[in-house]
């Protein structure tokens, strides 16, 4: 799989989570915090509108550096990718573990990512001697 595919495939899967948390902030925080009411839970779907622009501006990134050439460049990014979802993936991980909160989805959107990225950054290969 080519990086600008791999790429393209994390701009999809940031898009459908911004998306969700754009169009249905409440659900998703009472998905994933459901005592929460009042006050607490109004700050939460503020919030959840906070981390849905940061995972838009994140997609439109992502989407940009598709176009990046030279295999030490790519390489760069994508190991970039696979240790920055992962700190993520382990995040969302341990709070659902710790039954702090319900992170079924974005534990396994972010672990995507991070085998999609490691698959790319382990199978690109210098095919010119001329290659960046």
């Amino acid at each position: 799989m080519t990086p600008k595919v791999t790429l393209t495939l994390i701009s999809c899967i940031g898009l459908l989570f911004s998306s969700a948390f754009f169009l249905a902030p409440e659900f998703i925080t009472l998905e994933q915090f459901p005592n929460a009411e009042g006050k607490g839970l109004e700050d939460l779907v503020t919030l959840r509108y906070a981390v849905a622009s940061l995972i838009a501006c994140i997609v439109v990134i992502t989407f940009q550096l598709r176009n990046i050439d030279g295999i030490n460049r790519q390489r760069s990014i994508m190991l970039g990718y696979a240790i920055g979802f992962s700190i993520v993936f382990a995040t969302n991980l341990t709070l659902h573990l710790n039954s702090m909160i319900s992170a079924i989805p974005p534990t396994i959107g972010t672990g995507i990512v991070v085998i999609l990225s490691l698959y790319s950054f382990f199978n690109l290969k210098v095919t010119d001697a001329n290659e960046d």
